[in-house]
């Protein structure tokens, strides 16, 4: 039963691939948030409502029935292999048994776990099967529309290649960093990045130049210094997905 504040509108990111962390605060908060900054709001002790808290176990329950019926395909990294492996395709049948959505961590284990844990810190009896778990947006509009949840666009999003550039405050100094900040949190949350920081930077420089053009270019020094913190932060999630 979908409760009545889900008629509003939610809001998703603008990409092809979602985290399932953003997909289950898109529908309990109505706006996607990230699992770092999750995390961190946990931590610093801003806890969920009991609406909030229902909602995202409703959400749960209908996304593992969607998994097993094949009807949403989760895609993400299995734990005990390496990253460069790739994100791989989780197989519908992994959920004909209960599994654990442990979504604050965009992480699927086989045990049970609430809705909102207590703690963000993994239990050791727990046993995590993949990290960086990402679903298609599409399919989870569909599920959301099923369930008579409507998905609202960002009102500020720009047609690609003709957005334009805000300025430092300084004559003669646009900067294009929300845009670079935009395309490298699209490749971050899909794994779709190199080992180091200063060979994500050089993609990065070029990749703005040809998705916006009319935005102020950056120079790969510049694009790491803007980036730092995202790319600091995806490698600190990775390092707690991993087994201890």
């Amino acid at each position: 039963m979908i409760l009545e504040s889900d008629s509003r509108p939610i809001q998703l990111p603008d990409r092809k691939a979602i985290t399932l962390c953003e997909a289950v605060t898109a529908f309990s908060y109505g706006k996607a948030i990230d699992a770092l900054m999750l995390m961190n709001g946990l931590v610093y002790g801003e806890e969920p409502t009991g609406e909030q808290s229902a909602k995202a176990e409703e959400l749960i329950g209908l996304l593992q029935s969607a998994a097993y019926a094949g009807r949403i395909k989760f895609r993400a990294l299995k734990n005990g292999e390496s990253p460069a492996d790739g994100h791989k395709d989780i197989d519908h049948l992994y959920f004909s048994n209960e599994r654990c959505f442990h979504w604050v961590c965009d992480q699927i284990w086989s045990c049970k776990l609430s809705a909102f844990p207590d703690q963000v810190s993994r239990p050791a009896h727990f046993a995590e099967d993949w990290y960086d778990v990402h679903l298609e947006r599409e399919q989870f509009e569909a599920l959301l529309r099923d369930m008579g949840v409507s998905v609202q666009q960002n009102p500020n999003d720009e047609a690609p290649g003709e957005r334009k550039t805000f300025t430092t405050g300084m004559p003669g100094r646009p900067t294009s960093k929300h845009l670079i900040q935009e395309l490298a949190r699209r490749r971050l949350d899909v794994g779709d990045y190199p080992p180091t920081l200063v060979e994500f930077s050089k993609q990065l420089a070029d990749e703005l130049i040809r998705a916006e053009p009319k935005a102020a270019p950056m120079t790969p020094k510049t694009v790491g210094n803007a980036i730092r913190g995202l790319w600091h932060g995806r490698q600190k999630l990775l390092k707690t997905a991993k087994p201890s």
